[in-house]
């Protein structure tokens, strides 16, 4: 069974469908998709902003995570306002 998850880049908006493999967590999904630049600082949240890098993908399938930059205010696919 293919496990689907959507990435959107939390900047621009971008979004990419990323097909993820048993075992493999959040941020390697990302990290192998190519969704973002190689040596890139960034976490990955879910809807209710909640930082899930080190979950594993497949938990997610059929949702979309925002990727963005550490410590943004992105929850729930919104950017909340960057103080």
């Amino acid at each position: 069974m293919t496990t689907i998850v959507t990435f959107r880049n939390a900047i621009t908006d971008a979004r990419q469908e990323i097909e993820v493999t048993p075992g493999q967590t959040v941020r390697q999904a990302v990290e192998s998709s190519g969704f973002i630049a190689t040596g890139s600082s960034f976490s990955v949240r879910d809807k209710n902003g909640q930082v899930v890098d080190n979950q594993a993908a497949a938990d997610y399938a059929n949702t979309v995570l925002s990727v963005g930059l550490p410590g943004d205010r992105v929850v729930g696919g919104r950017h909340t306002g960057a103080s």
